[in-house]
């Protein structure tokens, strides 16, 4: 089982459960090279330039990892596998190729390492150590390219409901996107609950199987031009690899919505003669404490913006009866809910069921009851709908699977 330290917090892709988490060991990319006068820099910063020292060596006038060629012969490019990579990340020179691009993915660093007899790659700890000695300097590039290992769960309770040999391809997208979340949150500028991320468009394109049984690696980046600081849009890329080969490519294009606009936009109105049932995150179970100093205890069945209804053994009679009191009905995510009840009443045909009616809510309890509605129910029947009919939509809506939707 991976250390829970490895793993990404929960927080940063948008979950509440760790077991949803499925990354770990995030890493950025070192760049390929550096300008010298980094080691300027560096000189009141004996951090920094210890790290310059380990993974850096001076060459052509600027500073190349030690794991990469900063020149190969033609001979021996031609000859190589990587052929094809290498000619986006070197360009001609005299009598072979030398180092252009600044980011080389880790699975071509590899297999550079071993073709130019290289010393082999740090390991990810070292590799984490030495980015974080490193992005002190100003020379250095602070929104590179972020690495992460997927945590590949094959007992997950949603991509494993059924034995599969491959890793679904709904999981290496959900992957992707935490991924993508999680290098917003680090090189965007904003924090964590400070804005929210509207997918627009989301294109994802599968070379191969992804083996089960194999690690999964991917490097995320953003697809084009380099993120501004608090930008307004997110356009990003995530390359999933494994041995070496390139299994998935996932592009998100989405928009950037400050909460307190996100919590406007998403501010619905709910129609009062909608009835919803209870599906998810809240507790059946209710109790109804009126002022008089009697008790009812019951099952939530339906809920509406001004009322609920519930299986109670206890009668109240018809028409409404006027009281004074409150329900308390209980959020696995929130705790104890009460709200205010002014009316109960039999309802009509229902031997065993009570109409609720609800007290005036205040601004805050009334957002905080309607967000109760959009998480936690699910549209039954209109109230108009029941009555013009003359059918019993509430027996049908409370013997419903509670599965739909």
């Amino acid at each position: 089982m991976i250390d829970r330290k490895r793993k990404i917090d929960k927080n940063t892709v948008h979950k509440t459960h760790e077991d949803d988490v499925l990354l770990y060991d995030m890493r950025h990319l070192l760049p390929a090279w550096l300008p010298l006068n980094v080691l300027q820099q560096a000189a009141d910063l004996p951090a920094a330039r210890e790290a310059l020292d380990e993974a850096y060596r001076i060459e052509s006038e600027r500073l190349v990892l030690r794991t990469l060629p900063d020149f190969i012969g033609q001979e021996h490019a031609d000859s190589t596998e990587l052929a094809e990579q290498l000619q986006y990340l070197y360009e001609p020179c005299f009598q072979g190729l030398k180092l252009k691009s600044q980011w080389v993915l880790e699975h071509i660093q590899a297999q550079l390492c071993v073709l130019t007899d290289r010393p082999s790659m740090p390991d990810i700890p070292s590799r984490q150590r030495l980015h974080e000695s490193l992005k002190a300097l100003a020379g250095y590039p602070q929104g590179g390219p972020l690495y992460f290992t997927m945590f590949n769960d094959t007992s997950n309770y949603f991509f494993y409901r059924k034995h599969h040999e491959h890793v679904p391809g709904m999981m290496l997208i959900e992957v992707a996107r935490q991924a993508m979340y999680a290098e917003f949150y680090q090189h965007s500028g904003f924090a964590r609950g400070e804005v929210s991320i509207s997918i627009l468009d989301l294109t994802s394109r599968f070379s191969r199987f992804t083996e089960s049984s194999y690690q999964v690696d991917l490097v995320v980046s953003d697809n084009g031009a380099p993120m501004e600081h608090k930008p307004r849009k997110v356009d990003k890329r995530a390359q999933l690899f494994q041995n070496a080969a390139q299994v998935a490519d996932i592009h998100l294009y989405g928009e950037i919505i400050k909460m307190p606009v996100f919590k406007r936009i998403r501010n619905i109105s709910i129609d009062p003669d909608h009835w919803f049932r209870p599906l998810k995150g809240i507790r059946k179970e209710v109790l109804v404490r009126l002022a008089c100093g009697r008790h009812l205890t019951g099952e939530m069945v339906l809920l509406s913006m001004n009322s609920l209804q519930i299986l109670c053994a206890a009668r109240a009679g018809t028409p409404a009866q006027s009281v004074n009191g409150h329900i308390y009905l209980y959020l696995e995510s929130d705790g104890l809910m009460s709200l205010p009840v002014t009316s109960i009443q039999d309802v009509e045909g229902q031997d065993t069921t009570l109409h609720l009616a609800l007290g005036e809510l205040n601004s805050s309890l009334r957002f905080n009851w309607r967000e109760v509605l959009k998480q936690y129910s699910y549209f039954s029947h209109s109230k108009t709908e029941h009555s013009n009919s003359g059918v019993n939509l509430f027996h049908r809506a409370y013997t419903a699977p509670r599965t739909q939707a």
